[in-house]
């Protein structure tokens, strides 16, 4: 089985300056609105989950786990800003806005990613794989096929 973390090359680590907090703040709230969207269709997708591949189901898990990796580079970033000695109350505000975010999308992601392991015992490919019987029995029962 292919690893991509494994063979994925991380660029060297970029600290930005502080000045930057806005951009981030934008950013991580247009992020939430997506993550939101996502929990929302997966959510949605539990009462149909055969509408999902195994590779759909494989890709969702690849994106939202490379984005928690990119979640923590934002994290590290804020915790380095929050120890600056000199902010100013508005950027400590601004930060804490920013650390709120952050939380928010780390408990966003999780979710997307246990959705994604829910989804992924009911996908197309595992229903198809499934025997007459398996699959009658779990209709006769309300339950998802599991092979």
């Amino acid at each position: 089985m292919y690893s991509y973390e494994r063979d994925r090359v991380m660029p060297e680590r970029i600290w930005h300056p502080i000045s930057k907090l806005e951009f981030f703040i934008d950013h991580t709230r247009r992020w939430a609105v997506d993550v939101r969207e996502h929990v929302e269709t997966l959510a949605e997708a539990r009462t149909k989950p055969h509408v999902l591949a195994d590779s759909d189901v494989a890709r969702i898990k690849r994106v939202y786990t490379e984005q928690a990796g990119d979640l923590r580079l934002f994290e590290e970033q804020a915790e380095k800003w929050g120890r600056l000695p000199d902010l100013s109350p508005s950027r400590r505000q601004k930060l804490e806005t920013l650390n709120t975010q952050l939380a928010e999308l780390r408990e966003r992601n999780e979710q997307v990613l246990a959705l994604a392991d829910e989804l992924a015992k009911g996908t197309i490919d595992t229903v198809m794989a499934a025997s007459d019987e398996e699959l009658g029995l779990a209709a006769l029962l309300s339950q998802r096929p599991d092979v």
